[in-house]
Parts: structure tokens; sequence; C-alpha cells
């Protein structure tokens, strides 16, 4: 029941971080145009850079260990006061180098303004404990708190940038908004005695170092080709092409994080289990989270790759018209980044099997640096697209063939086979009401609408042995008993 409400409350938080860009991002993008939309995806890139190498491999280690630990009120202490000294060090030495890039960079100089909030920015992230929020598996706060600063970041958008010029404020509301996340991340950990600073004593940080070292190693290679494909093609190309790019990563990013939230939930659960030796029950979990991962992923693809020009004119405007191949070259990572959240950062990290993680995204870091500067000096955004797509392939694929030692995948054939047969339906509605409607918006409400509904044909009457249909029930079942 618990792991349920933690899936829900992150499926809420991922639903909200799809939401609140869909409304900010075209406003953004048609106020702001193309190139200032570069400028700000550039300096968050950047920043976003800074931080997975300041992080030390904390997003990883730190919710694995807390998860260990959450019922011990001492140890997580100790080991909330030890990981953050860590991250708060590291940001600390970074920012200098940071600094120092932010006057020297001719491309950085010309939106100094812009970089040096983004600094900010990126130490403010020390105080985000998002690794130690999840470890404990505090689910709600973590979706309450990010609808509340979501919905102050909405307000302050609105209110704020209404021409081109103002694209300078963007990283000025996201400081202000981080020192209001510190803020009520502190205030909650008081509150309700989460911790207990008293009793940290001999703080020994050590004795992390070298664990971190290898998923540190693991989130920097990440970093390479996840957060510098938007650099490279800022330095190797100009804002308006960073534009055209990011704004159809965004896209795919925003449906990727909806799937991730399952993973993210199940994921102190997984570690819980395989501590506690419940191998069984581990492996059920997992099968349950591919078979969700693949069900919503597919169908996704399909769609976004079918409509993509529809949904770049409407959120966007035709100004964005050059979003939409990256966009469908795009697409299939949101299959393939589903698959390694599984795959590597819960199968392999609940295992302890770092080196494996490290060495499958040290092949996706090579791929992405072999293939960037040809491909983004011929074919620009497209290039990048190119590379994001190959890359994400096989970072996957390696961590499938590791996984595959410790959890054998031929039992997936028949379900695999299954949810690319329902994926037909989906093609044969794109197709048909591209010829028979004319106007985009209804178009696109057409094909959704009618995929919704083919979507639950198929898993709640169709398909006998559906996750869905027997969650569904199960759900029914629990509210019965509990009325009765």
């Amino acid at each position: 029941m618990e792991t349920r409400k933690n899936i829900f409350y992150n499926i809420i938080l991922a639903l909200s971080q799809v939401l609140f860009p869909l409304i900010t991002f075209p406003y953004l993008a048609r106020t702001l145009g193309p190139e200032h939309i570069g400028v700000i995806n550039f300096a968050e890139s950047f920043s976003r850079y800074f931080i997975a190498v300041a992080a030390f491999g904390i997003p990883i280690y730190g919710v694995r260990e807390i998860a260990k630990v959450q019922n011990n009120l001492v140890l997580r202490s100790q080991l909330l006061c030890e990981i953050f000294l860590i991250n708060f060090i590291a940001s600390i030495l970074l920012s200098c180098f940071y600094i120092w890039m932010i006057f020297s960079i001719d491309k950085l100089v010309l939106e100094k303004n812009v970089f040096i909030f983004s600094l900010i920015y990126f130490v403010l992230n020390v105080f985000y404990l998002e690794w130690f929020f999840t470890g404990m598996s505090q689910f709600k706060y973590v979706a309450t708190r990010f609808f509340i600063i979501r919905l102050f970041l909405v307000f302050i958008v609105f209110t704020f940038i209404k021409t081109s010029l103002d694209y300078k404020y963007y990283f000025q509301m996201q400081v202000a908004l981080g020192v209001l996340v510190a803020f009520l991340n502190f205030y909650y950990l008081k509150k309700y005695n989460i911790v207990d600073l008293k009793s940290v004593k001999n703080i020994n940080l050590k004795k992390h170092i070298r664990p971190l070292f290898i998923l540190f190693l693991t989130l920097f290679s990440i970093s390479i080709y996840l957060n510098l494909d938007t650099v490279f093609l800022g330095f190797l190309s100009n804002n308006e092409t960073v534009g055209y790019y990011s704004s159809a990563l965004k896209l795919n990013k925003l449906v990727i994080s909806i799937l991730a939230a399952i993973s993210a939930a199940l994921f102190p659960t997984l570690v819980s289990l395989y501590q506690k030796g419940e191998i069984q029950e581990f492996k059920q979990l997992v099968t349950d989270c591919i078979y969700i991962i693949l069900s919503l992923s597919l169908p996704a693809v399909v769609l976004i790759i079918g409509c993509a020009r529809e949904i770049i004119f409407i959120l966007f405007g035709e100004n964005f018209e050059r979003s939409i191949l990256p966009l469908q070259i795009s697409s299939p990572i949101i299959l393939f980044v589903s698959l390694s959240t599984v795959f590597g950062f819960q199968i392999l990290s609940a295992l302890s099997k770092d080196r494996s993680i490290f060495i499958s995204t040290l092949i996706g870091m090579s791929v992405s640096l072999i293939l960037s500067y040809p491909l983004i000096i011929n074919f620009k955004e497209n290039g990048e697209a190119i590379v994001i797509l190959i890359t994400e392939f096989t970072v996957c694929l390696s961590f499938i063939i590791y996984s595959n030692k410790f959890y054998p995948l031929f039992h997936y054939k028949k379900f695999f086979f299954q949810q690319l047969i329902s994926v037909i339906p989906y093609i044969l509605i794109i197709i048909i009401f591209k010829n028979i409607v004319d106007n985009l918006f209804i178009r696109f409400i057409s094909i959704t609408s009618i995929s919704v509904l083919w979507f639950s044909a198929f898993h709640f009457v169709i398909l006998k042995e559906s996750l869905f249909r027997t969650q569904l029930l199960k759900t029914i079942v629990d509210k019965t008993q509990i009325s009765s």
C-alpha cells in the first residue's frame, strides 16, 4: 500500500513537472523567440552540468544509503550531514571555476548577467536535498513542495516577462525560488523531527569518497551526453539553433519525467527488499515496472513522431518549425531512457553494481563525444538529435546486457510482442485523422482522445493479464473492504 502511495505522489509530481512547463514554456518561446530561449537553455544546461559534477554521485549514492537507514534517526542524521558537506564543499570549489569561465569565455561574457545568476542557481541546488527526501520516501512532501514552487514560477513568469528583452529575468526568478526551496526544506526537517543534528558526532567524510567516486564518474559520463549536448550546440552553432533543439528535447524530457517518476518511487523499496533478501518480491516489482514503462513509452513515441508538427505549432508557433524534425528524431529516447532507468538505476544500482553502470555510461559518453562535432557542424539541431538518439540507445543496450546476468529477460518476449502489436492502431489513428481533419488543433485533440480510448480498451478489456487491470481491480477491492 505504501509503495502505491509513493508511486501516486511521484506521478503527481511528474504530471506537475509536465503541466507547469506546458503553461510557461510556450509563453516564453512565443514572447522571447528562438534566440533568447536558446540563451536561457544554454545557461541552464551549463549550470546543470556543474550541478552534476558537484553532486559527486550523490543522487544515486545518497538515495541508496538513506534508504538503508531510513528507520534509524541517529544514522540517517549522521549520513545527511556528511553527504551534505561533501556536496557543499564540491559546489564551493567548482563555483570558483564557474566564475573564471564567466569572465574569460567570450560567449559567456556576452550574457554575463544571465550566467552570474545561473551560478547562484547552481550553488543553491546543494540545499534542494532531493536525494535525502527520496531515500526517506517523502514523496508527498516533494510533490507538494514542487507544486507550490512551480505555482510561484508561473505567476512570476506571466507578471515580469513581457518582451523578448525580459529573458534576463528568468534566472533571477530561479534564484528566488531556490532560496524558497531551501527555506521549506529546513523548516520541514525541523518541524517533523526527520533529523536530529544534536546526535551527529564524529563527522567522517572519508568513508564516502571511494563509493562516491565511482558513481561520480558514472554521473559525470552521463552529464557529458545529457547536459553538454546543448552546451556543444551553443559553442559550435548559435543561440537560435540551441532554441530549436532544446525546445524539441524539452518536450521529450517531459514525457520521460513521468515515466521516471514510477522508477524513482520504487527505488527505495527495491533497495530495502534486496537488503532483506526478499528476492522474489524484488523481481516482481521490477517486472511490474518494466511492464508499465513499455506500455506507456511505445505509444508515446509513436504519437510524438506522428503529431510532431501539431505539437510544435500548437505550443510554440510556426517560428519553431525547425524543431519538428529534432523532436521526431529524438522521440525514441523516451523508450531508451525509461528502460535505462529501470535496468541501470534500479536493478544494477540496487544490486550495488556501480562498475557496470559506470562502464555503460562511459560507452555512452564516448559515443556522444565522437559523434557530436561532425554531426553538429553538418546538420546543426538535427545532428545533435541524432547524437542523443544513438547515445541513449547504446547506454540502454549496455544496461540491458549487464542486467541480464542477474535478471534474465527471456520471459519478456511475449509481452514485448503484445505491446508492439498494440502500437499498430495508434499509427492507423494518426494516418486517418491527418487525412480527414484540416484544423491543426482539432486534429491533435482527436488523435489524442481516440488514442486514449484505444489504450484503455487494450489494457482494461482486451489484454486479460494486464497489470493496469489487475491493479484497478485490487484498488476497488481495497476500497470496498475499507468501506465495509
